[in-house]
Formats: C-alpha cells, sequence, structure tokens
C-alpha cells in the first residue's frame, strides 16, 4: 500500500512539472538601472572587502552580509587565487568553490560587468525563473567582488521593459499601478489609472481614445454600404414600377386606381427612400436641414395622395344624399397641390427660422454619449420636430378615419381595404417610432439608429408598394389570363344568337365561329355591344326604385348646382313627375351613362373604355 502510494505521488509530481512551463536562461541586452533596492551596494562592497583585509575569509564577510540584508541573493568574489560563488537560498547561506556547471551564468554574468550594475539576467536553477541584478567592484590586490539583488518584476516600470517584451499600454495621460510580480514575467498583470484631472476611457474604447477620457464613435462602414445598396435597389424598384404604371394606364385596374394619383404616390415613395440615403452622410447642418425637407414633402405627396383615394371612395359611395358630387382626377390633382403648397410654406418657415438661429451662434450639432460612454455628433432635436411629428400622425389618424367612414364601400378590386391597410401600417410603426426617438434613440449608437431608420423605411414604404401596386397587377395578370382561356374556344353565344344577328345586321352565325376565324375588330365591337346593354339594364334597374336619383345624363348635376334644390323646387316637381317621368325613362334607355360604376346613389363612374382586351398583335 504505501508502495502504491508513492509511486502515485511520483506519477502526479512528474505530470504537474510536465505541465508547468519551461524555464530557459536569459540576459538582457543593455545594463538597467536597478529600482527599489533597501541597500546601497557599495557600500556592502566596501564592506566586504575590509573585512577580507582584517580576516581573509570571504566566507564569514558573505555570511554577515547576508544575514543583515534579506534581500541580497548572494555574493562572488574573484581573486588570483580563489573563486568563491555564496547564494541565500531560503535562507540558508551555500557556497561554491571554483565554477561549476550549474554556476556558470552567475561566472559569466559577473565576468561581462566590468564595475558597477550589469544587465540583468534570469536564473532557473536555483531561483526558479528569478530575474537577478548583479553589482561588481573591482577592489585592491587583483580582488573583484559582486552582489546579486533580485528584481522586482514590475511592467510599469519602464526600465525592465525588455523583460516582458515590450513596455506598458497606458497613455501619457494615465499612470501605471500594481504591475507587481515574481517570478512569471506575464504581461498584462497592471492597472492604468488616470492622473488626476482626467477622465477614463470607456472599457470598450478602441484604440482612438483620446485626452480627456473621450473617446469617438466607430461607424460600420459595411452595414452603410449595405443599407446603401438596399435603398438603391429600392429606390430603382419604384421607377421601374412608374413605368409599368405608364404603360398599363389604359388597362381596367390602372385607370380605375387613378393612374396620375398612383404617379403621384410612386414619387413621394422614392422621396421617403432617400431620407436613409441623406442619413449615411455625416451630420452636418446641411443634412440638418435636408432630412426634414426630404421626410416631409414626400410624406405629403405620398399618404397626401393615399389620403385624398379614400376621400374620393367616401364622396362617390356615401349614402342618404339626394345628390352626388362629383370628384374627378382633375380635382384630386388640385387638392394634392394645395396640400404640397402648404408643405411647402410649412418646411420654409421651418429653415428661415433655424437659419435666423444658426445667425446668432445657435449650433444644430450636439454631441452625445452612447450608455457605453463612446461620443458621437447628432442633429439636434428641435421643438419643431415635436410638431411635425404630430402633424403626420394626425393627418394618418383622418385617412384611417376616411376609411373607416367607407368601410362598407364596395370598390373595385378591393382598393380600399388596401389603402386602409397601408394608412394604418404607417400610423402604427410612426408612433412606436418617434416614442423610441424620444426616449431611446439618444443613447444608442449611431450605426442602430441607423436601421431602426432603415426598418422603419422598409416596412412603411415597401409594404405601401405592395399592397396598392401588387393586387392591381395581380387582377390585371388575372383577367388576362381568364380573357385568353375564354378566346382558346368557342363564344358561348348561342342563348344571344337571335339578338345579335339582328343588332350587327349580319347574316353569319356567330356561335359557329371561332375566335381564329374572326377578325379583331369584329370581337371588340360585339363586346362593346355586351356591354352598353349591361350597362342599360343596370341604370334601368337602379333608377327603377330610386326616385331621388337624377334622371340626368351621367347623374350629373350642372357645375353651379352642386348641391339639392329640391326644397325650392318641390311643388314643381311634385306636378310635373307624373308627366315627364317615362320621357325620362326613355332618356335614359336611348342614351345610357357614359360612365356607370357601382355606386349605390348614382349610375356615374369612370367616362373610359378600358384596353383591357388583347389585341391581335398585343402579348396577354
Amino acid at each position: 500500500m504505501k508502495t502504491s502510494l508513492v509511486l502515485l505521488s511520483l506519477y502526479l509530481s512528474t505530470v504537474l512539472s510536465n505541465h508547468q512551463e519551461p524555464c530557459t536562461t536569459r540576459t538582457l541586452s543593455s545594463t538597467v538601472p536597478p529600482s527599489r533596492l533597501n541597500f546601497n551596494a557599495s557600500f556592502l562592497v566596501q564592506n566586504i572587502e575590509e573585512e577580507l583585509h582584517r580576516s581573509s575569509n570571504f566566507t564569514s564577510a558573505a555570511r554577515n552580509i547576508l544575514s543583515r540584508q534579506w534581500d541580497i541573493a548572494g555574493a562572488i568574489l574573484a581573486t588570483p587565487k580563489e573563486h568563491i560563488l555564496a547564494l541565500n537560498l531560503n535562507s540558508r547561506l551555500r557556497m561554491f568553490v571554483n565554477q561549476t556547471p550549474e554556476t556558470q551564468l552567475f561566472w559569466r554574468v559577473f565576468e561581462a560587468t566590468a564595475s558597477g550594475w550589469g544587465a540583468p539576467f534570469k536564473d532557473c536553477h536555483f531561483f526558479g525563473g528569478s530575474w537577478l541584478y548583479i553589482y561588481a567592484y573591482g577592489g585592491s590586490r587583483g580582488a573583484k567582488i559582486g552582489l546579486f539583488a533580485p528584481v522586482v518584476l514590475d511592467e510599469c516600470d519602464g526600465g525592465i521593459a525588455e523583460i516582458f517584451g515590450g513596455p506598458h499600454k497606458c497613455r501619457e495621460n494615465q499612470m501605471c499601478v500594481d504591475g507587481e510580480t515574481w517570478k512569471n514575467a506575464k504581461r498584462g498583470q497592471y492597472t492604468c489609472r488616470c492622473n488626476p484631472g482626467c477622465q477614463p476611457c470607456p472599457e470598450i474604447c478602441p484604440a482612438n481614445c483620446v485626452g480627456n477620457g473621450t473617446c469617438p464613435i466607430q461607424r460600420m462602414a459595411y452595414l452603410r454600404t449595405a443599407i446603401l445598396l438596399v435603398q438603391l435597389t429600392s429606390m430603382g424598384f419604384v421607377m421601374f414600377l412608374a413605368g409599368m404604371v405608364f404603360v398599363l394606364r389604359k388597362t381596367k385596374a390602372i385607370a380605375v386606381g387613378m393612374w396620375t394619383i398612383l404617379e403621384t404616390i410612386l414619387v413621394g415613395v422614392l422621396v421617403l427612400y432617400s431620407t436613409v440615403i441623406i442619413r449615411l452622410f455625416e451630420p452636418s447642418v446641411s443634412r440638418c436641414l435636408l432630412e426634414p425637407w426630404f421626410r416631409e414633402m414626400g410624406f405629403v405627396v405620398c399618404y397626401g395622395s393615399i389620403i385624398l383615394k379614400l376621400y374620393r371612395h367616401l364622396i362617390e359611395f356615401r349614402t342618404r344624399k339626394a345628390h352626388r358630387w362629383v370628384v374627378k382626377d382633375t380635382d384630386l390633382l388640385k387638392y394634392l397641390l394645395i396640400m404640397f403648397l402648404s408643405a411647402l410654406a410649412y418646411m420654409a418657415a421651418y429653415t428661415a427660422l433655424t437659419l435666423n438661429f444658426i445667425s446668432e451662434d445657435f449650433s444644430l450639432i450636439e454631441t452625445s454619449w452612447t450608455g457605453s460612454g463612446e461620443l458621437f455628433e447628432t442633429c439636434k432635436y428641435l421643438w419643431w420636430d415635436y410638431v411635425t411629428e404630430v402633424g403626420e400622425l394626425t393627418i394618418l389618424a383622418f385617412g384611417v378615419h376616411l376609411a373607416y367612414a367607407s368601410r362598407n364601400a364596395n370598390t373595385q378590386f378591393h382598393e380600399s381595404t388596401f389603402l386602409c391597410a397601408t394608412g394604418s401600417i404607417e400610423l402604427a410603426v410612426s408612433f412606436l417610432f418617434y416614442l423610441a426617438r424620444i426616449f431611446v434613440f439618444h443613447k444608442l449608437h449611431p450605426d442602430i439608429v441607423l436601421i431602426a431608420y432603415f426598418l422603419r423605411s422598409q416596412l412603411c414604404q415597401t409594404c405601401t408598394l405592395l399592397l396598392i401596386f401588387f393586387p392591381k397587377f395581380w387582377y390585371q395578370q388575372r383577367q388576362a389570363r381568364t380573357l385568353a382561356q375564354e378566346y382558346s374556344c368557342r363564344f358561348p353565344l348561342d342563348a344571344f344568337k337571335e339578338r345579335s344577328s339582328s343588332a350587327n345586321n349580319s347574316d353569319v352565325e356567330i356561335s359557329e365561329i371561332t375566335i381564329a376565324d374572326m377578325n379583331p375588330d369584329d370581337i371588340r365591337a360585339e363586346l362593346k355591344r355586351l356591354y352598353l346593354q349591361l350597362e342599360m339594364f343596370k341604370a334601368k334597374t337602379i333608377c327603377r326604385d330610386n326616385p331621388h336619383i337624377s334622371k340626368r345624363r351621367g347623374g350629373r348635376k350642372a357645375q353651379h348646382r352642386r348641391f339639392s334644390l329640391q326644397s325650392l323646387h318641390s311643388r314643381r316637381k311634385d306636378r310635373d313627375r307624373d308627366r315627364k317621368r317615362d320621357i325620362d325613362m326613355d332618356i335614359t334607355e336611348a342614351e345610357p351613362s357614359r360612365t356607370p360604376e357601382d355606386s349605390v346613389c348614382s349610375t356615374d363612374g369612370a367616362s373610359a373604355i378600358y384596353a383591357d382586351l388583347p389585341e391581335a398583335n398585343q402579348p396577354y
């Protein structure tokens, strides 16, 4: 049992010794003045020399010196007759006569030092990797005496920086403290403290920390480049949509949505996308003035057009009204121009007031610190911005109110629903964004704030594009596919054979002709005739049980009579109602509305024949 324990202890000691870092002897390349010594080396060496003159016993002299000065590691004597080395090993004096392989390092360093302090060296045999100073003194009668003193390993000591592979990393306005180690010369065993009157640098501050603890922020170039590429791609997609809307402006899906208003929405989205690109530049007076301009003008053009479309839906589909207001596309453009000019005047006042403040030494740039202590510059948040944000939210809330008021309107292609969703998303995202901007953004890294602006732009503007334009192109493509499938077979006109033949004064049986054998002009004429009959039937059905609807052509009133005058002419209408009813019905049947729509209050609608049908030379 005892034998097993002994073997186990030997094995463990061997393993532990193998895991220790190997020790190699070293000698510094230059002489280093000692520091933190509690004795006068020159005085002690002279005492040893005096004792040698009295007794010629170096062992006794070394024992006396080492017993009084515990911080001396050893003494050495070289004369023409003898060479003696005395080392203080664990408070015990050990003498080495003449040179041995173990003491060769001590003799080599001693011989290399002529007089005074020599280069420090590292001993691995007796002192376990400790560094030692050497002091040599050339006495009389050819004797040379030396002392060895341990080196206090302090990385803050610039004289022994070679031991650690270089000086410490503290700056000029900092002091290095607590860097003492004894045997293991490991780097980083120190602390940098600020000098009196100096502020500390943040912990995460990179190497560019400047005076007084100021740490300028470092921006991520890759992130800014990625955001720039995404924004430019989105702007290019907007331009592509603008071209598609212009090309398909005569199709039903685009014409019903007022292609001019759709183009203005795209212009507004394009301007809103550019606000994120402006934020990529460093804060300056020009950037602080341009960003609100692009934001507000783009907001008015984009969401002002959406609100005007909702207003038109509400006016066209309102109920319990005797007469109907007519809102044309040109009227909407006039209203939008008024909104644009109002926003232009508002921003001009903002710019004039801000420039006045700048002339009075008021700065638009402020310096802020992140939560980690990094310094950055940003545009100052003004009270004017609060007013602008409240105005934006009010306009969006009004648009949502219009959408709610016209919620029962049966618009084509569910346009009202998508417009309402667009306004609601912008209202919710902007409300949360402005709250975060007031309470959170001033403590965040500018790159994080830039990401927030980027996400807001993508959530709002990209959703606007998808909700407004994707359904229109999808319905248009779906309608084109449906018509193409119907044209690939025979026309189902057997039920209308007699009426079709009589109406066209043709001797050809249409039910016996395929689409491949018919002329495109004949197809178009037949479909127009069918649409005309359906519109006449719809107008007659609507007017049958709704006597309050105007019998005039298209349901339109004169420009000076867009309001009800029934109270002034009630007696005259009661007297002539029976006599004129038959005549009005005949007129309605003979001249149907040129602009039919699905409104429950009128027979008016878009005055155009949509080019939904593919021509012979037009691809589906």
